[in-house]
């Protein structure tokens, strides 16, 4: 988008036009035409006694004439002559400049751009900076309330600093205009989750649910739900939520050591079956062989493929939208292999205990998963869930 500084540029150098446009474009008076000869008498008349100017110019007036000239030489005489007016200009460049300035200020573009570059140096500033810069981003976005850009910043400073009633106000806006959005509906039941005193509302749940309906594997909806679900003493909930999460961190990281010891801890208060490996121990699980499928994904020759890939399993002809195992690379790692067996399985149905699977893969640009969001994509149908079991599948465009 052109800056206020550029368009003054260009309004400077239309006006700049405008000035030296009509001077350049004025004949002198040469001798080209009748006029011309009329206009060059009359100066040479200048020099001749007063009595006899009005009858010397009345003669050349009627040559004029005679020779099929202006029919009216006097009038045509004033327009040639008439010298080029600043005014109409002038006038010119007040409009130009003024109006679009005005209309500049007036719908806020100017304070859009001042908090643009506010942002792109937010490293160097100070934390009263950063105060009045929220402030001011409040303010643009109360005056211009479907700004997502406004509204999301507002949400994530609103999270960090723990105002969670504030925060669901901005993703409730946000959802008004994607309601199908995983992400929001997913940061909007955890802001409702905290805002009311970490007590889960219908409402609430009904918007985690709905976030991991459309991405089975939104973190912030599982988390949300698994800290729910053990705070109400729900530990086999807890546990089947935070099992689902622990599949998108991988083994060793911080994250996937902290999930496996509250995962630990809730198994112990629940009463269940407590998982006593160490980190070191299901890392090898989740490399070890196991009844599942291995799946390479490959691209075709030449072809450019971006953003996220999820390749998913199914029990074989199922109807039902959640998968049983998930696995989310990039594209950039594109050809890949992976194995989706129990040590990659959402919970409640483990891939050991199926005989075959239907196996799909979607390229998503956007980072949501669904075939509807896909770009590419392919499919495996009824493939033996077996130790040995491998299925190599080529990525396709998927058309509209």
């Amino acid at each position: 988008m052109l800056s206020f500084y550029g368009l003054a540029a260009c309004l400077s150098l239309g006006a700049l036009v405008l000035l030296l446009v009509p001077p350049w474009r004025r004949r002198e008076l040469s001798g080209e035409s009748q006029l011309d000869w009329l206009l060059i008498r009359q100066q040479e008349l200048t020099s001749e006694p007063a009595e006899n100017q009005a009858q010397l110019e009345f003669d050349a007036e009627l040559r004029i004439i005679d020779d099929g000239g202006a029919e009216d030489p006097v009038s045509a005489t004033d327009q040639a002559v008439r010298p080029t007016t600043w005014r109409l200009p002038a006038l010119l460049i007040a409009v130009v400049i003024t109006l679009p300035t005005v209309l500049y200020w007036q719908l806020g573009a100017i304070e859009d751009l001042r908090i643009t570059r506010a942002l792109e140096n937010l490293e160097q500033s100070s934390p009263e900076g950063f105060t009045a810069l929220i402030r001011d981003i409040e303010a643009r976005s109360a005056a211009r309330p479907g700004n997502v850009e406004y509204l999301s910043l507002l949400g994530e400073y609103y999270t960090g600093n723990n105002n969670h009633q504030r925060a669901l106000e901005s993703y409730e806006a946000l959802l008004a205009q994607f309601p199908q959005s995983p992400e929001l509906l997913a940061r909007a039941a955890q802001a409702e989750y905290l805002a009311g005193e970490r007590r889960l509302s219908s409402k609430a749940r009904n918007r985690a649910e709905a976030a991991l309906a459309i991405d089975p594997v939104q973190r912030s909806a599982l988390g949300t739900l698994g800290i729910a679900a053990f705070e109400a003493g729900d530990f086999s909930s807890a546990v089947e939520y935070w099992e689902r999460l622990l599949v998108t961190e991988r083994p060793g990281t911080s994250g996937y050591q902290m999930l496996t010891s509250i995962l630990a801890e809730a198994r112990q208060r629940g009463g269940l079956e407590t998982d006593s490996r160490t980190t070191s121990e299901r890392a090898d699980l989740a490399t070890a062989p196991a009844d599942g499928v291995t799946v390479t994904v490959s691209s075709p020759a030449g072809a450019s493929v971006s953003g996220t890939v999820f390749v998913l399993a199914r029990p074989a002809g199922s109807d039902q939208r959640m998968p049983v195992a998930v696995v989310r690379r990039n594209a950039s790692e594109l050809p890949f292999t992976v194995r989706l067996d129990d040590s990659n399985s959402m919970a409640g149905q483990k891939v050991s205990s199926l005989a075959a699977l239907d196996i799909q893969v979607q390229v998503s640009a956007t980072g949501q998963p669904g075939l509807d969001n896909a770009t590419w994509w392919a499919n495996a149908d009824g493939v033996p869930a077996r130790e040995s079991a491998k299925v190599s599948l080529e990525l396709m465009p998927k058309g509209p």
